[in-house]
């Protein structure tokens, strides 16, 4: 990786910034040290509700050319009511009208200009309706408002150095790469030092990517996901972890053992703090009873059984997902009340476990960290977007058919 040689006011400045992300850091870790209360969430809040059924529904039961959809990615609702949706499976940004009508296709399979290789990984809205989509192997694709293709850049991963290994990244809808990297000395070929990779929440260095460059602007540094002294036979039943919304100019980063959410630009800078709208939820009995699991492992052509152990907290996280809404306003989830273990990514990820929220609570937040609403989303439904008047996600039936639906937003 190439560094580009700073001058003395792009030192100062760098330090300057280094120093906020300290500060960001400090104020999620020392919140999740607090008691838990959270200002505001004790306020009566107003009910806001969804049409008794989706409004728009894609896919589903529908086998229908251009209809069926299997591995969604993403989607997204442009400003003349037109339904995009990532594909993953056909490698496919499909369009439909504000109807759900099928209109056309863009991207597939293959190696030419607009075509994408496996797997689809990323999706997001970029201002003007364009569309951009991303995938390790055909790098980042960008289609017009018309849908048609616009222009392409080489996935070009950055590496952080022998120490570092990768954890996840987000399209932000400037174009640009959300990264974050947490330190892991397993992958460590050199003398040189390490991060400690038995604390218990090992830091996350969040930056940001411009695909036309070598270089991450890092942006915070935060604590990642939660782990026990054995990684590798004892698992924490209900982890904390770092959760992250995307808006159209902010980022909004949380801890889900934090009471606070801290709100960021593109570029770090510090735009707010947020309190957690929500109280710790005791673990009951019943939800403690599987301390053990036997889980088959395969290791090349070697198969092997393990027993884990599962560590229980006295509480469930505060809070399972963000989202970002119109008017600087973020949705946030409440942690399910679950009776069985769960990894993280298994309540954040639409496509990785396929575990949909299930009749999640939300609750709505001002910018200035007031609680407005709460509303709750239906059961098998994973929300993606959140506009003025609707919401748009995911919804898989008892068969594990997928459809994206779209829900009116009465408030």
């Amino acid at each position: 990786m190439s560094i580009p040689v700073n001058t003395a006011a792009e030192s100062a400045e760098r330090l300057l910034r280094w120093s906020r992300l300290v500060l960001l850091s400090s104020v999620l870790v020392s919140a999740s040290c607090g008691d838990g209360g959270s200002p505001g969430s004790g306020d009566v809040l107003a009910s806001w509700s969804l049409s008794a059924e989706p409004i728009v529904s894609i896919g589903g039961a529908d086998e229908r050319e251009g209809y069926l959809l299997h591995r969604v990615v993403g989607a997204t609702r442009l400003g003349d009511g037109r339904i995009v949706v990532a594909n993953g499976s056909s490698l496919q940004l499909r369009y439909y009208d504000r109807q759900g009508n099928h209109l056309f296709d863009a991207g597939g399979e293959g190696e030419g200009p607009g075509e994408l290789q496996p797997p689809l990984d990323h999706f997001t809205r970029l201002p003007g309706d364009s569309v951009l989509v991303a995938s390790f192997q055909s790098g980042f694709t960008r289609f017009g408002p018309d849908g048609q293709y616009a222009s392409s850049i080489p996935y070009m991963l950055p590496s952080r150095g022998d120490c570092w290994s990768f954890e996840g990244n987000h399209l932000l809808p400037d174009g640009s790469h959300l990264l974050g990297y947490s330190g892991n000395s397993r992958f460590t070929d050199t003398n040189q030092p390490c991060p400690n990779t038995s604390e218990t929440r090992p830091p996350v260095v969040i930056g940001r990517f411009i695909p036309t460059t070598d270089y991450i602007d890092t942006i915070a540094v935060l604590p990642g996901g939660e782990r026990t002294d054995d990684p590798l036979s004892s698992l924490h039943a209900y982890p904390k972890d770092l959760v992250l919304g995307i808006a159209q100019d902010r980022i909004y980063l949380g801890d889900t053992g934090s009471d606070n959410i801290v709100v960021v630009g593109f570029l770090g800078d510090t735009i707010g703090v947020i309190p957690v709208p929500f109280e710790p939820v005791p673990v009951p009995a019943d939800a403690r009873e599987k301390q053990f699991e036997d889980v088959e492992l395969t290791s090349g052509e070697l198969a092997f059984t393990e027993r884990w152990t599962f560590i229980y907290p006295d509480h469930y996280p505060l809070y399972a997902r963000l989202v970002a809404a119109p008017a600087h306003r973020v949705w946030v989830m409440a942690y399910p009340p679950l009776r069985e273990w769960a990894f993280s990514q298994m309540l954040t990820h639409p496509t990785v476990f396929r575990r949909l929220d299930g009749k999640a609570k939300w609750r709505i937040v001002r910018p200035d960290g007031l609680p407005i609403a709460e509303v709750r989303t239906p059961p098998g439904f994973f929300l993606l977007e959140v506009g003025d008047d609707y919401i748009l996600g995911i919804h898989k039936d008892e068969l594990d058919r997928e459809s994206v639906q779209l829900y009116r937003l009465m408030r």
